[in-house]
């Protein structure tokens, strides 16, 4: 090599490394989605008789699987947060991971990742004009797909051949507003086992190149210039009770000097009148819901007017203000509550509708415990920072009382990088007229950053051995990494424009340019009074006694469990930090440990799927 290229060799590493030190913030795919919570019972779709016309699902139901009375066992998933501007609530998504929300291979390049097939259904005696149609949209609040190779196929089962056949593509530039497909289904298929299925292709490696469908229809006797039947639908969530949080500590409500103003005075819901005539004006009854406390009533509304309907478009999504102009203000506190308590609310409408009920009514419950919660407990993305080793990643809290921080709880999400090592503190930044200002607090104990299903949170208490560091008023709260790989955190992307994130250092700081929410939870006062309790991964399938225990531990296992191959048990500090390990057996003797609780968590070597539970050492 001349000494020419050695030097052109030495300037572009250089270059490259002063590239890699920037830090840089940004969101990736997620590896892998909670696990699948379903209201249906499992049902073998090939001994059931085939279906009749209309064939109708709008995925507004409950749990995050699909209907198995209309279709084959499927790996999509099933939610109401991850599209923008559904047709209706809740949409079928499609990635790279399996039904039990971990990817299909970490390998390999694209190819067939989640399929959706429908049960048979009997075309064998319809009149004419048999349509197919749904809505389709690309990313949403997920990854959106590439140009190209990925894309979303729909295909028709012809019995007589065996075959699937390619019917339908999306186009080369997937359009991430919603795309209405109707598609002819010719009488060639008009038999009494025609199927139809939805095949997405693209990275089978997590929840990345992501595609939504909403609204899929199937009947006779339709045309062309058909779009959607006629249905009026609630198009996202029940919103927060409150005016910046998803909750706050119970008795910060109670003492707060402005009670009123932590409850919003209105709320703004959204809907959408889907209607097949664009001239058709439909009247509802809006603005109906209730509030209520412990079972009582604390705030109803029963006898808005159609009027506030009368101007809205039809087949758009629309946002409408509870309670109207002149209606009584939302004021649910008067008696302060004396523990941890719940508000429930529900917003619904009435009027002529509607060809799926369950989509006129949404519900809502506000947590009130011992903790501050920007986010909804749902993550579409991985907020990550590169770069940032010895760097902050934190959010500004609003502290309504004097009080003393005990711990953060995290959301960790499974994405592209290994949090294996990942070591984290926490830490409290004072605030200097909006932005991080001086370091108040920091932990001495390093935190090992730990997945968890679920969206389930891990508590990382403070490690001091004093009451706690006490805060109010505006503060930042986070984590400082230890390490130059990204921690990937959980990223609610509903939860819009609450919070300020900064990421860096004192005197190297960015605000984040993102709008969403990283899921971290302040807590303060007390250990979170579940945080003894079997956590939610499958809970009813390992028991561990006694506990407390001086050491001796006997574990009830089912027979599923005992086999499981790779699988040992984990003890973890509450720091995160593997202690010991043992084989999968009916007992174990612990080595000796200080007093205190600990993890036993049963978990193979690569986390692929993991049960847990608390247990105190005396």
């Amino acid at each position: 090599m001349t000494l020419q290229n050695r030097l052109l060799l030495l300037f572009l590493s250089f270059l490259s490394l002063s590239v890699y030190a920037q830090r840089k913030e940004q969101l990736g795919g997620l590896e892998r989605m909670p696990e699948a919570k379903t209201g249906f019972k499992a049902i073998e779709a090939k001994s059931q008789q085939a279906l009749n016309l209309p064939f109708t699902d709008d995925f507004s139901y409950d749990g995050n699987t699909v209907d198995p009375s209309k279709w084959e066992m499927s790996d999509v998933w099933v939610n109401k947060t991850w599209a923008r501007s559904p047709i209706t609530l809740g949409v079928a998504s499609f990635d790279g991971l399996n039904r039990y929300g971990r990817p299909y291979t970490y390998v390999g390049n694209d190819s067939v990742g989640d399929i959706l097939s429908s049960r048979e259904i009997d075309l064998s005696a319809v009149t004419d004009s048999v349509y197919l149609s749904f809505y389709y949209q690309a990313g949403g609040w997920g990854e959106k797909p590439g140009i190209g190779d990925d894309s979303l196929v729909l295909e028709f089962w012809h019995g007589g051949d065996s075959l699937w056949r390619s019917i339908w593509r999306n186009a080369d530039y997937p359009d991430t507003s919603w795309s209405l497909v109707m598609q002819a289904v010719d009488t060639d298929f008009h038999r009494d086992d025609f199927r139809f299925r939805f095949r997405s292709f693209g990275s089978k490696q997590g929840a990345l190149d992501v595609w939504h469908i909403d609204y899929v229809d199937l009947d006779d006797q339709r045309t062309i210039a058909d779009s959607i039947p006629r249905d009026i639908a609630f198009t996202v969530p029940h919103p927060s009770l409150l005016v910046k949080y998803e909750s706050i500590p119970w008795w910060h409500v109670n003492e707060s000097f402005n009670i009123q103003g932590v409850f919003k005075p209105e709320l703004d819901l959204k809907y959408r009148r889907n209607v097949l005539d664009n001239s058709t004006n439909i009247n509802l009854n809006l603005g109906i819901y209730q509030v209520r406390y412990n079972g009582g009533l604390l705030q109803q509304q029963n006898t808005i007017g159609p009027g506030l309907a009368s101007s809205h478009p039809n087949n758009e999504e629309v946002t409408y203000t509870i309670p109207p102009l002149g209606e009584p203000r939302l004021n649910f506190i008067n008696p302060p509550y004396p523990d941890e308590f719940e508000i429930n609310s529900f917003h619904t409408f009435s009027g002529s509708n509607n060809d799926i009920p369950r989509n006129d009514t949404i519900y809502h419950t506000q947590v009130f415990k011992n903790y501050y919660a920007y986010d909804d407990g749902s993550a579409e993305r991985a907020y990550e920072v590169l770069n940032n080793r010895g760097g902050f990643i934190v959010q500004r809290y609003d502290i309504l009382v004097d009080d003393t921080l005990k711990g953060l709880q995290l959301y960790f999400q499974p994405a592209i990088y290994d949090l294996e090592d990942q070591e984290f503190t926490i830490l409290i930044i004072s605030n200097q007229s909006g932005i991080p200002g001086t370091v108040l607090y920091e932990t001495d104990s390093v935190y090992t950053a730990q997945y968890t299903d679920g969206n389930f949170y891990q508590t990382y208490l403070l490690d001091t051995t004093i009451a706690g560091p006490r805060t109010n008023g505006t503060v930042f709260i986070g984590i400082r990494q230890q390490n130059s790989d990204p921690v990937s955190l959980g990223y609610d992307q509903n939860s819009r424009n609450r919070t300020t994130a900064f990421y860096g250092e004192v005197d190297d700081m960015y605000q984040s340019g993102l709008n969403g929410t990283i899921m971290m939870r302040p807590v303060f006062k007390y250990i979170p009074r579940d945080f003894s309790l079997v956590d939610r991964f499958k809970s009813n399938n390992f028991n561990v006694y006694p506990n407390p225990s001086e050491g001796s531990l006997h574990f009830d296992l089912p027979l599923e469990l005992r086999e499981l191959e790779g699988y040992h048990f984990y003890l973890y500090n509450l720091q995160g930090q593997i202690l010991a390990q043992h084989k999968v057996s009916e007992f174990w003797q612990l080595p000796e440990s200080p007093a205190g609780l600990y993890l036993i968590r049963l978990q193979s070597e690569h986390n692929a799927q993991s049960w847990q539970s608390k247990i105190q050492i005396r």
